[in-house]
């Protein structure tokens, strides 16, 4: 699957770093690493693994988009989201809004041409060695991790109607617990193929076959046409210094754009401004105006004009940094008078937002931000029994209003909240970020960018209480500041005063977030960090 000459492979005991949101895809990609991959490689293992591990949050039935940095210096935007069936039509929905799961939600998964794009840029280790660790998950079983019970808890009355989710997650009608083994047999073969015979198999093979005749069944317009039309872009990534440091991110579909949108407009607060204390309500309004900027313009470039120059133009961000300080709220939402911890509780909803971050960098000059997802909690409610396979609903952010630049049509990919980040500093590559969040990403991404800058390696940045506006997924309404109850009074208290209800969390809550870091030292060594709102661990080694 490599078409370019690899570099000379570096010392496994040289200086290298990994971070993954579960213990055992970060093991993967350590082992893929002693077994002389690179950054790349490890990351590529970890994100192939966690469709076995993680399958809330991932799976080959998902989208991925990534940035990776390669060690001549270029660093590129690998956009595997895949669109619409050429035959969908806005028509054909009776309400003014997508559905949120089912069939009709899924769009072309392109997660698997992008892990073989990542693969022909800088991989190094053959295709098929990238895929044994999660073909061994799959086929001998795993603990399920207690993201995944939870989910499975929580989920349980949408993929009890799946006979598939049915036969894998509920055995005897009851949700896999925290430890039970999960198997995935199917899942295993389904690998293994994709490992022998590479993305064919599933775009133009009988996996893809399998999962068209299941969707098709249930009332998609999707056919193996849409699925052979597939492929995966490659463009140059964003970018904004904040700070003194760069950061890098996907240009749209993807809605990296609003985080470069929000670290120009905290460039442009009071210095002395206490973002994250008394002065938090600044930061929500910039969320706000962010939100408001990714709803009115953010579609697929490849149908859409996305104004992404006048939106990131000093012109616009100035015009919205004064309605900020001047106190004007971006979007509408009930102003509430209620004191704080008034909407108190000790655990909310499930987060709708379910994603993977997959982060890594080598001493080679090799460093990967991958993020890939089902988009909600299991994605689409379906699990194809044919190939183990979990279906994304990346089609419900589609909007169905006519005129909107997002609104569904055939072959159009959605607007799109997966967004890696890299950073870079003085034309080096200084981090690797990125969340779990839906279309909180930006907002989360900002947090930790405030908290780098203060001094927090990525273990404190990562572990520090947070709060976003709007919630994670497509169906959870503005004007809601999610808070975790560590978050500083005087934080809260700004919130709720500038008219936000306040809906006060657990600590270390997955409803704000997860996220994986890797930043470089200046001894050429890295750090990194895995957040504990998630089941993950770290690699690093250090020369």
């Amino acid at each position: 699957m490599n078409a370019v000459p690899p570099a000379q492979p570096a010392s496994a005991a040289a200086p290298f770093a990994l971070a993954a949101p579960h213990a055992l895809a970060t093991g993967a990609g350590d082992a893929v690493r002693a077994a002389g991959g690179n950054a790349v490689d490890a990351a590529l293992a970890a994100a192939i693994a966690l469709t076995v591990v993680y399958p809330h949050q991932c799976a080959v039935g998902g989208d991925l988009i990534a940035l990776v940095a390669l060690p001549d210096g270029r660093t590129l935007t690998v956009n595997g989201s895949g669109a619409a069936a050429a035959g969908a039509d806005p028509g054909a929905f009776s309400g003014p809004l997508m559905p949120v799961t089912g069939a009709r939600t899924v769009t072309v998964p392109g997660v698997v041409a992008g892990w073989a794009t990542l693969h022909e840029l800088a991989g190094r280790l053959p295709w098929a060695r990238l895929f044994d660790a999660a073909v061994t998950y799959a086929r001998d079983g795993v603990p399920t991790a207690p993201g995944v019970a939870t989910a499975l808890r929580q989920e349980a009355p949408l993929l009890l109607g799946d006979p598939g989710m049915r036969e894998v997650f509920f055995p005897d009608g009851v949700p896999l617990a925290t430890g039970a083994v999960l198997r995935q047999p199917a899942l295993a073969r389904s690998l293994a193929l994709l490992a022998e015979r590479g993305p064919k198999a599933l775009y133009d093979g009988e996996l893809g076959a399998g999962l068209v005749e299941l969707l098709r069944s249930l009332g998609s317009p999707l056919t193996r046409d849409d699925l052979a039309r597939h492929t995966t872009e490659v463009t140059e990534p964003l970018g904004t210094v904040f700070r003194g440091e760069e950061y890098l991110t996907a240009p749209p579909n993807s809605q990296g754009l609003h985080l470069l949108q929000a670290l120009a407009l905290v460039e442009r607060m009071p210095r002395d401004a206490e973002l994250l204390g008394a002065d938090a309500s600044l930061l929500a309004r910039i969320f706000d105006a962010i939100t408001q900027d990714r709803d009115s313009h953010l579609a697929d470039p490849r149908q859409v004009d996305v104004p992404v120059a006048e939106l990131l133009g000093a012109a616009h961000l100035d015009t919205v940094a004064e309605r900020v300080l001047g106190g004007e709220r971006a979007l509408g939402g009930e102003r509430t008078a209620s004191v704080p911890g008034a909407a108190r509780r000790a655990q909310a909803a499930r987060p709708s937002g379910d994603t993977v971050a997959v982060v890594a960098a080598d001493a080679e000059g090799y460093a990967v931000s991958l993020i890939q997802s089902l988009f909600h909690s299991f994605g689409s409610g379906i699990l194809d029994p044919g190939s183990g396979i979990v279906l994304h609903n990346r089609g419900s952010f589609f909007d169905l209003a006519p005129g909107a630049p997002n609104r569904l049509a055939g072959g159009r990919r959605p607007a799109h909240t997966l967004m890696p980040v890299l950073t870079r500093r003085d034309g080096v590559i200084s981090g690797a970020h990125g969340t779990m969040g839906g279309k909180a990403q930006p907002q989360i991404h900002t947090h930790l960018a405030l908290r780098l800058t203060a001094g927090d390696d990525p273990v404190r940045a990562l572990g520090r209480p947070r709060w976003v506006i709007g919630g994670l997924g497509v169906d959870e309404p503005a004007g809601v500041a999610s808070v975790e109850g560590s978050v500083p009074a005087e934080a809260l208290s700004a919130l709720v005063g500038a008219g936000y209800r306040a809906e006060v969390l657990a600590e270390l809550d997955e409803q704000v977030g997860h996220g994986q870091v890797v930043r470089r030292r200046e001894d050429g060594g890295f750090d990194a960090g895995t957040d504990p709102r998630s089941d993950g661990a770290v690699a690093v080694r250090r020369a």
